[in-house]
């Protein structure tokens, strides 16, 4: 199906889009600073994701892409970074309403400590560049993170947002198709799989995600002042 990364990036942004208008959480008010958050923390991915695919770190399968290319990236995996961190932003949103008594402290200090032991993990077994990138990436992450101190929704919002990522992720690594969407150089990577997914997209998620919501959060506060 030459569509089926672009009917991906719709199903990811369909919903929260639809339910961005719900009385409680208006999560449409929010829209604004989410796109200036999603653009600014973007670019860089997008250098990245081009710099890799020009060096065959991944790569796009173009029996499923509709064929319209930004420099050496497909369109779809453009709009991957509007509607990904678009989504997320919507579960962090609905996560602070809805989750508003609750501080989730254990789950809290839980990621603060998984998550540099998960990179650790990674650079121990030993893989290649995208290993090493996603690491030291989602380390920097992290140590903002740290810094910022604003993660008393975040985390669940992350976690929450792990389940559409791996069913979304595990349909672009070929769970579902003949051949992936996207592929992986076995020298790039370590080797290890959530079924088709490599360990790594789980750092790359929390790269892209969270000083996504950060920003946002940051540029939130300031607009009312």
């Amino acid at each position: 199906m030459k569509s089926l990364y672009l009917l991906l990036d719709l199903a990811t942004f369909i919903m929260p889009a639809a339910l961005s208008f719900d009385r409680k959480v208006q999560f449409f008010k929010q829209w604004k600073s989410v796109f200036i958050s999603s653009l600014v923390v973007g670019i860089p991915f997008l250098v990245w994701d081009i710099l890799f695919t020009h060096h065959g770190v991944w790569g796009f399968n173009p029996d499923y892409l509709t064929g319209i290319y930004i420099v050496n990236l497909p369109l779809e995996e453009v709009l991957f970074f509007i509607v990904v961190p678009f989504a997320c932003a919507f579960i962090y949103a609905c996560c602070r309403y809805y989750f508003r008594a609750q501080s989730f402290p254990y789950l809290n200090r839980g990621m603060m400590i998984a998550i540099p032991i998960y990179a650790g993990m990674l650079l121990f077994i030993g893989g290649g560049i995208y290993t090493e990138v996603v690491t030291i990436s989602a380390f920097f992450v992290w140590v903002v993170a740290m810094i910022n101190r604003q993660f008393k929704y975040l985390f669940v919002a992350f976690l929450l947002s792990l389940i559409p990522f791996l069913l979304v992720n595990g349909i672009l690594t070929g769970s579902l198709s003949e051949s992936p969407v996207v592929w992986y150089s076995n020298w790039g990577i370590t080797g290890l799989r959530i079924r088709t997914i490599p360990f790594e997209d789980v750092l790359y998620s929390f790269s892209l995600i969270v000083p996504t919501i950060l920003l946002h959060e940051w540029i939130s506060r300031k607009w009312q002042r």
